[in-house]
């Protein structure tokens, strides 16, 4: 079964070469089988974390997304604009966050000293980011970028190598430490707000127009290619601050990340192994229907990820977590978990750490697999 993508993203509308997935063919991801007409559901609720519709019991087996078809299905037109206000109304009650837009210093003149500092603290840095698989060493890579740009706030590589670094260390570390979710979504939000530093020191033109309220989304036209590491990792933090904080906020930056990743996938859609194809395919999963879902559009971008680099693991990973899972289609989540667990972590020199963690994820996820099925 073949999942073609109809259109670049943030791109025109074009037609799409046909991509063959690389998985077998009885785990292809294909739709949900129709259920009966006598099939009916009970009242059924939005779960705050996964962002799909749960339940009670007594309703008919199934996957979520057949739960939420059957369900729109069953729903009027006056049901349904009730919906679509009720979402509205959960995403306006969202949280919200401090930028660091208006709070990003200005250029400095640094002496020689100054200059020698940071020079220092970025190879400090560097060496410390290599054996970031040691969590004592991620988190020491963070704290000498995070002083080099505290002492050179226009120091954009320190400031793009920041929110990546924070991003790995929250993402690859701290996850795993249940007894301290906080510090986990307090991280992210570090990782975002060192993003919005990084932008705004690349782009004075950029910096004038947040720091006068306009919408970021308008506001990255001034912006060109080079801006693409930060705003994914900005809305890589983001998105997943926003998901821990709660369902509500998650709906509420939606439509600001999908935009600004609709640029990351125009103007460099290979980024970090295929990062803003993959991250649509986490959006189209995750988002409900009447938020934007649309699990074959998921399904598309998964596997355009996974052909264009098909041993970065985080793609595997996430495809199980939010596609196969609620497809309820265990036969895939099972294949994609254990190419990873199976999988070299040398494959990509450059990634071993993220390798391993992927790994560490995929372990949790199989020793997890009865109760998540």
């Amino acid at each position: 079964m073949l999942w073609v993508a109809k259109r670049k993203m943030g791109g025109p509308w074009r037609p799409t070469q046909e991509r063959q997935t690389k998985f077998s063919g009885s785990h292809l991801p294909q739709r949900p089988t129709r259920r009966k007409q006598t099939d009916r559901l009970m009242l059924c609720v939005v779960d705050s974390v996964k962002g799909i519709l749960v339940c009670p019991a007594s309703s008919p087996a199934g996957s979520a997304r057949e739960q939420e078809e059957s369900m729109m299905r069953s729903l009027k037109i006056g049901h349904w604009v009730a919906l679509v206000s009720m979402a509205a109304l959960v995403a306006s009650c969202g949280s919200t966050r401090e930028s660091a837009w208006d709070t990003s210093a200005g250029a400095v003149q640094l002496d020689d000293a100054a200059r020698a500092q940071v020079a220092e603290l970025m190879s400090a840095a560097e060496a410390a980011w290599a054996n970031r698989g040691d969590p004592a060493q991620a988190k020491a890579a963070i704290d000498a970028w995070t002083k080099a740009a505290e002492i050179d706030p226009q120091n954009v590589t320190a400031l793009n190598e920041l929110t990546h670094a924070i991003y790995f260390y929250s993402d690859c570390h701290l996850r795993f430490d249940e007894d301290n979710p906080e510090a986990y979504k307090n991280m992210h939000e570090e990782g975002t707000r060192a993003a919005e530093r990084a932008l705004s020191a690349m782009s004075p033109a950029f910096a004038e127009k947040m720091s006068s309220g306009e919408r970021i989304e308008d506001a990255i036209s001034v912006l060109n290619a080079s801006a693409v590491p930060a705003l994914y990792w900005r809305s890589s933090n983001l998105g997943r601050w926003a998901t821990l904080e709660s369902f509500a906020t998650l709906l509420s930056y939606k439509d600001e990340i999908r935009e600004i990743m609709e640029f990351c996938l125009a103007n460099n859609p290979d980024y970090f192994y295929s990062g803003p194809n993959r991250y649509f395919g986490i959006f189209y999963a995750k988002a409900p229907g009447f938020a934007g879902g649309d699990m074959k559009k998921a399904a598309s971008f998964f596997n355009i990820a996974i052909d264009e680099y098909p041993n970065y693991y985080g793609t595997r990973i996430l495809m199980a977590e939010e596609w196969a899972v609620k497809e309820d289609n265990r036969p895939l989540f099972e294949e994609l978990v254990n190419y990873v667990l199976e999988g070299d972590p040398n494959v990509i020199p450059e990634i071993v750490p993220e390798s391993q963690c992927e790994q560490r994820k995929a372990a949790k996820l199989m020793a997890e697999i009865d109760d998540i099925f």
